[in-house]
Order: structure tokens, then sequence, then C-alpha cells
């Protein structure tokens, strides 16, 4: 079984990538303020049945890039694109999860030819809610930047956490960039929640894919999301155990549930 970590070199930047496993080629793109490390035990679990690969967003952790530059959600997706190119497929499965998730819309809506099947995982795309649902949230992510530009970043995050449902975020996550939020926060957070997916091209190309909702996630907003995308669509929405990041917190399970939705969408 093939296990390495090396380099792709795109629009001037070496992303830092992992690759394990043998099978049908599948990327996991993280999302804020996180690296690949949180896909780690995920990518374990599933390495018996795929060539599984994660890697660092640019200005992240390993990989490097302006890390004064402004999030570019299209060179987020090309850089997404570079990665599959790199390991010499055709295609690859695709699982994205939070703004991980929204870049893996972009890179299926640009790039639909190296996008055999897409997992979406709890997408933030606020603004894509039908008023007055969306402008609730648009407030609260504005105060979360006005407080990030007042008070800081930790306090800044603070806030930010109490939108999560279902989890406990006091412990962190595998992978958490710590006092990188201030990247995250600076450059990176206000594009995430602003984004909206351009649903005519999506459903131009027809990509087999599904979107996803922890169970525990209840009415947060990434499960409205989540359900609406697949409304509008139409895809299915699929309910999975847990909560925001239990692919991280129960990778076992998640890995199960994950591969039976990747099965269905071979069919």
């Amino acid at each position: 079984m093939q296990r390495y970590s090396a380099t792709v070199h795109t629009e001037g930047a070496e992303l830092a990538y992992d690759v394990e496993g043998q099978g049908p080629l599948l990327l996991l793109v993280v999302g804020g303020n996180g690296d690949s490390r949180r896909f780690a035990a995920l990518s374990a679990q599933l390495s018996d049945r795929y060539t599984v690969v994660r890697y660092d967003r640019r200005a992240n952790f390993r990989s490097t890039g302006d890390t004064l530059a402004e999030m570019d959600i299209a060179q987020q997706g090309r850089d997404a694109a570079a990665v599959i190119r790199v390991l010499g497929t055709e295609q690859a499965y695709v699982f994205g999860n939070s703004a991980g998730a929204n870049i893996a819309l972009k890179l299926t809506q640009d790039h639909p030819q190296l996008v055999r099947g897409l997992v979406d995982h709890e997408p933030p795309i606020t603004d894509f809610l039908p008023e007055p649902e969306s402008m609730p949230w648009r407030k609260f992510f504005d105060r979360v930047y006005d407080t990030y530009k007042a008070d800081g970043g930790a306090e800044a995050m603070k806030l930010f956490n109490t939108s999560f449902v279902g989890l406990d975020l006091n412990a962190g996550a595998p992978g958490d960039q710590g006092s990188a939020y201030e990247r995250f926060l600076a450059h990176e957070f206000r594009v995430i929640n602003s984004f909206v997916p351009d649903l005519a091209a999506l459903r131009k190309d027809a990509v087999p894919m599904v979107t996803a909702r922890g169970r525990e996630s209840g009415d947060a907003f990434y499960a409205l999301t989540a359900r609406e995308l697949a409304r509008q669509l139409p895809c299915p929405c699929i309910e999975v155990s847990g909560h925001h990041l239990s692919y991280a917190t129960d990778p076992a399970l998640f890995a199960r549930e994950l591969h039976e939705i990747l099965v269905s969408l071979r069919k």
C-alpha cells in the first residue's frame, strides 16, 4: 500500500499533500483554520478502499503562498484541481467539509471533468439561503469580523464558536492552526461566508453529488445550507452520524458512512 508526501507547484505556491492507500482517488478538502492533519485518521480508515489524498491549502501549515493575500475561492478550486492532476488520474471523488465544502463546490463547478463524484459536507453558504433566513447569519458573521477588528482573534473565535451545534470546540480539533486563526479571520472568513455556488453550472455538468449534514448538527447554519443546496440543485441531502467535525472525532464510523455514499454515486 502506497504512502508518501510531496508538493505540487501552482500559481506561486507549493502545495503540500499526503497520499495513502489504493483504489479510486479520493480528494479530501479541509475547512477554515485547519490543515490536512484533520483528515489523517479518516484517511487511514479509507486507505484500504481508496487512494486518499489530503493537502494543506495555500498559505496554511506546510503549504506556501502569500499569507497576507485575500482568499480567492476560484484559485482555491484551481489548487484542488492541480492536486488531482499531479496524481495523474483523470478524475477523483471529492469530499469537502465546511469551507472545504465550498471549495469543493467551486472545483466541481469550474473543473467538472476532474470530479467523479462530490460529497459536500455542511457547506457554509448562508448567502444562498432565501431571505429573510440569510439575514441573521449575515449580521452574525459581520459581528464576528467586527469583534476581530476591535478585540482580536481570540474573542472573535469565541463568538464564532457559539454558532456550532453538537460539538465541544473547547477541546480543539486535530490540525487546528491555533494562533494562525489571525489569517483565517483577516483573509478567509468573509470570503468563505459570502460564497454562493453557480447552480446552473452545477446542473449543466451533472457531476454526481450529494450534500451531507450531521445528525447532531440540528439547525446550525451549515446544516440549513446543506438542506437548501440539495433542495435547489436538486440532489440528495444525506444525514450522517455526528456533528461538523465527526470525520475527525469518530473517523471509523464516518469512514463507513462516507464509503456507502461514494458507492451510491457510482450507480
